[in-house]
């Protein structure tokens, strides 16, 4: 008879429950009996140490966790920024990146802190109450970005900067290949932290909305407001009661770093009377066109009647590019894995925990499991990280 895993029944429970899995999905994945996982959860049997391992890996817990007498203190649940008539449950997908960044956050703020780090000192520099223009013109100068050049890539640009001042950007759009994080439940969040505030941008965006979302964390850092964002662009001067105080400052910080008044309120009315017009001026500007229509609608530029019509516009165009995203074939190009999973650790925090690895003052098992990848894999991953 093959060695049984005696591990704890309320733990099994526990894991699956807060992983947002059915008992009937987790046997799917597992290929057992739905009713052999309900006797393991029962007690009135046991894994074997092969089937606790496969339960480890589908849960993402630590094997020694089920072993454990009672569940231990979880991460905690992230604000939710979102309307409230939207929000739902987090998935599975979004549960799993949240405590996975939350983990990789836990352990280097703890370790900067013990090297003796400062605190950084623009975390929660202003607050709710501040005016927007201030805050923008503060990131802009911490970040040392220039603004109003043309860039190839913004968004690498602007992570870079992000990064440089160790703030932690997360890109990437699934768990695994086979778990996706959908942009329609979030598209970015931010935990801030005096030691190391991470970002989290869904990167099944589209590359301008990813960075309108970037910059929209920065501004939740800038007033220390940790939370998933709802990312409803418009302000509806008329009506802010329905949204956050918070979600309202932060979009009118990224709008005005991207979409500068001084340079948006030069356009006519004239020049952005149709859908094309905005597409064209949105293009220079490294926004969607959306976000820019929105900023226009803001500063009186468009009528709320012009606004609407372009908004249903880009909004088919935005579905449409969603669709075919979800239904592309996975490409044989495009990033290999190593360069994919260092941008979903941030390449800083990659770069810091392999260097605290290579000197010998964290364990290979650890290391590993702070950056999802086999210390096997470390070799080829050096090739791709100091490039």
């Amino acid at each position: 008879m093959k060695d049984r895993a005696l591990i704890t029944p309320e733990l099994i429970v526990w894991a699956r429950k807060t992983s947002k899995l059915s008992i009937e999905e987790v046997a799917l994945k597992l290929k057992i009996n739905a009713t052999q996982l309900n006797n393991w959860e029962k007690g009135e049997d046991f894994p074997t140490i092969k089937q606790a391992e496969a339960l480890s890996k589908c849960y993402r817990r630590p094997l020694a966790v089920f072993y454990l007498p009672a569940p231990p203190e979880d991460f905690n649940t992230l604000r939710d920024f979102r309307k409230s008539n939207s929000r739902k449950d987090y998935s599975t997908a979004l549960t799993f990146i949240i405590r996975d960044i939350q983990h990789k956050q836990v352990w280097i703020s703890e370790f900067l802190k013990f090297e003796g780090e400062e605190e950084l000192n623009f975390i929660g520099k202003f607050n709710k109450n501040d005016n927007p223009k201030l805050i923008a013109q503060d990131i802009i100068k911490t970040l040392g970005v220039s603004t109003g050049i043309h860039l190839e890539n913004p968004l690498k640009y602007w992570i870079d900067k992000i990064e440089n001042q160790r703030i932690y950007v997360s890109q990437t759009s699934n768990v695994h290949s086979h778990l996706k994080i959908d942009t329609n439940e979030v598209k970015g969040f931010a935990i801030s932290d005096k030691f190391a505030p991470f970002i989290f941008v869904n990167s099944a965006d589209t590359k301008n909305a990813q960075l309108f979302t970037l910059i929209h964390e920065l501004a939740h850092l800038w007033v220390d407001a940790t939370g998933l964002s709802s990312f409803e662009y418009i302000d509806f001067r008329d009506n802010k009661n329905n949204f956050d105080d918070i979600e309202l400052l932060c979009n009118e910080v990224a709008g005005e770093i991207l979409m500068p008044e001084k340079i948006v309120s030069m356009l006519t009315n004239k020049q952005v009377q149709d859908s094309l017009s905005i597409e064209k001026h949105a293009k220079q500007l490294n926004v969607s066109s959306f976000a820019l229509a929105v900023r226009l609608l803001n500063l009186t530029i468009i009528s709320i009647s012009k606004f609407n019509e372009v908004k249903k516009i880009f909004s088919d165009k935005y579905d449409a590019f969603t669709e075919f995203e979800k239904g592309k074939p996975k490409s044989s190009g495009g990033p290999n894995y190593y360069t994919l999973q260092i941008r979903r650790n941030s390449k800083t925090f990659t770069e810091q925990v392999y260097s605290i690895y290579k000197n010998g003052r964290l364990s290979g098992y650890d290391a590993s499991s702070l950056l999802n990848i086999k210390v096997s894999g470390f070799k080829k991953l050096e090739k791709f990280l100091f490039i």
